[in-house]
């Protein structure tokens, strides 16, 4: 019995290590299949980089045009190439996996992109590596477009920022200079023929100016047919007999599109970098150079160097926009008022225009036409036009008696201010805060601003009239459309174009249009006034033309709002003796004159 028990023993650990080394046997087939049938390459090499083991997918992916075989002898440097293996050596050790990304340079001229994990051991590298070459081609075009226009190819603006600015930090060392590029009456094309034509042309112009710009050089397309060229290491003149060469590869030769065949012509502005230039500056500087060559009839090249008065004034203005943003408004800013005499009863009313004014950093008083179109070019006149509004019904609160004789005074309002949504709702919550002061104030719109958006400017417009405001249509007659648009705004006042006004004696067109423009606002119950009266003579037609009111230095210049708090009515403070005569002559007759108006007088 003893013996069979062992016999029975002996027989179930046979058994059991039968059923073991099966299952070692079924585990180590399934460990090969996975080890030949993984999509990386598994290898394992000596220390000096000769393979002594791998799996298939590692012989695919090194094998003669993919073929499999056997790289086992081979070394790792000529698999791959001998930095590969330096980084190996020097990266991977026995307390830390090597992680890395590299390349090989194929025969055939193609590169390929690995990702390889490896770790040291005592006699050997293991390692794992799979190729990565289509992520890298596709995150390498990612990388294309996010810094180049996906139409032309070339650089597109923030692709064309990144260059500058670091071609600008070296800028000091080599000369560096920049080139705008625009194309005349482009949008024709676009309108006429479509967009299909329009990108055509863009295309072909960029091959054009590829062969033109050459390294080091770089062009880019910043707008829809608005380009830059980055010109490094060459002077001024070189850089514009370049800009010639392009200009003429541009204009020169036309352009087809299916059977058709386009000629445009192309406008380059071309500054010189100048040091301590930012890039930002640098571009608007050559826009402003580009566009001084459209205003001379497109098709040309103006050049700005160091010594341009273009280029100075818009240095100084750089430097105006950076005092005005450091300090807007209070300390820079005050207001001056130019009184408007009524032509009805000149000793009747008190009404004036309040004019915007400016003081350097050494208190010197700046021309308006210096800094307005500067505040405008920079997004500051909506600031600029809050703070007129705001300190104008301020002041009136706090003089009440002089506020009671105002008949109206007028504020001017940019076009960046009329179709500024929030600045609509800012003027509103103001002039509900100061109802007594709204009633004596009259905003002044100007027709190219009213056009750009009448819906909004109908908003603008019923709003503060709803409050109680006035509303006056400023340089009227200036556009092809006044007549047009002046039954679409119910305007109080509408203020004629100083243009006929200056000539109204010289030129009977301009004698003739104003007439018109006077009966016509009188028949739609709307009072005149007439700007840029300059002199008696100017003011004595304006009485025959029946115009409401008057303004110009002819009857007073701007003056500091104190002056004004003296005067019972803008007469007082005319000084010619001519007007004067002429006014207190006539003014009474025309004054009972019944011209069937409701005018704030």
């Amino acid at each position: 019995m003893l013996g069979v028990t062992l016999a029975q023993k002996m027989n179930a650990e046979r058994l059991a290590r039968i059923a073991a080394q099966n299952s070692a046997i079924t585990a180590l087939h399934r460990f090969r299949e996975n080890y030949n049938a993984t999509p990386v390459g598994i290898f394992s090499m000596k220390l000096d980089g000769t393979v002594i083991e791998h799996n298939p997918t590692f012989g695919v992916m090194f094998g003669p045009q993919g073929m499999h075989g056997s790289r086992i002898g081979m070394n790792w440097a000529d698999l791959s190439n001998t930095e590969a293996l330096r980084s190996l050596k020097e990266l991977a050790t026995s307390e830390r996996m090597m992680d890395t990304e590299m390349s090989v340079d194929h025969q055939d001229g193609r590169r390929r992109w690995f990702h390889l994990r490896a770790v040291r051991k005592p006699d050997r590298y293991e390692a794992w590596i799979e190729e990565i070459t289509l992520r890298k081609q596709a995150e390498e075009q990612l990388q294309f477009l996010v810094d180049h226009d996906s139409l032309t190819g070339l650089l597109n603006r923030r692709g064309f920022e990144i260059r500058l600015r670091k071609a600008a930090g070296i800028a000091g060392e080599r000369p560096l200079c920049l080139a705008y590029v625009d194309l005349d009456r482009f949008k024709l094309v676009n309108d006429l023929f479509g967009h299909a034509a329009g990108d055509q042309i863009l295309r072909q112009l960029s091959t054009r100016m590829r062969a033109v710009i050459m390294p080091p050089h770089v062009a880019a397309r910043v707008g829809g047919d608005e380009f830059v060229v980055i010109l490094e290491g060459i002077t001024l003149e070189a850089a514009q007999a370049l800009c010639e060469r392009l200009r003429v590869d541009l204009s020169e030769r036309a352009y087809q599109y299916q059977d058709k065949a386009f000629s445009v012509t192309a406008s380059i502005g071309v500054i010189r970098v100048l040091d301590g230039m930012r890039p930002a500056d640098a571009l608007s500087a050559s826009d402003r150079a580009c566009s001084e060559a459209k205003r001379m009839g497109g098709g040309t090249v103006i050049c700005y160097d160091a010594s341009s008065s273009e280029l100075l004034n818009y240095l100084d203005e750089i430097k105006l926009v950076a005092g005005m943003k450091e300090r807007l408004p209070v300390e820079n800013f005050f207001t001056q008022l130019q009184p408007i005499v009524s032509l009805r009863n000149a000793t009747s009313g008190l009404c004036y225009e309040v004019l915007i004014r400016m003081r350097d950093g050494n208190g010197n008083v700046l021309p308006p036409a210096r800094f307005i179109p500067a505040a405008e070019r920079n997004g500051l006149m909506t600031q600029i036009d809050r703070w007129v509004l705001r300190s104008t019904l301020e002041w009136l609160d706090k003089q009440p008696a002089h506020r009671d004789r105002v008949d109206f005074c007028t504020l001017n309002l940019s076009g960046a201010s009329l179709n500024d949504e929030k600045f609509l709702q800012n003027t509103i919550a103001m002039i509900r805060e100061h109802p007594e002061s709204t009633k004596r104030i009259c905003f002044e719109i100007t027709e190219s601003v009213a056009l750009y958006d009448l819906n909004t400017t109908r908003r603008f417009v019923d709003g503060v009239k709803s409050c109680g405001a006035m509303v006056a249509l400023d340089d009227f007659g200036a556009g092809y459309t006044s007549f047009s648009y002046l039954k679409e705004i119910p305007a109080d006042l509408v203020k004629i174009d100083g243009n006929f006004i200056r000539d109204v004696n010289s030129n009977p067109a301009n004698f003739a249009i104003t007439r018109a423009i006077v009966e016509l606002a009188h028949e739609l119950g709307m009072g005149c006034v007439a700007e840029w009266a300059e002199n008696a003579e100017i003011v004595r037609s304006l009485l025959e033309l029946h115009v409401d009111y008057a303004q110009g230095y002819g009857l007073c210049r701007p003056l500091d709002r104190e002056r004004l708090l003296a005067v019972s009515n803008s007469m007082m403070l005319v000084r010619d003796p001519a007007t004067i005569e002429l006014l207190l002559g006539k003014a009474p007759a025309l004054a009972n004159r019944t011209l069937g108006l409701t005018l704030p007088i």
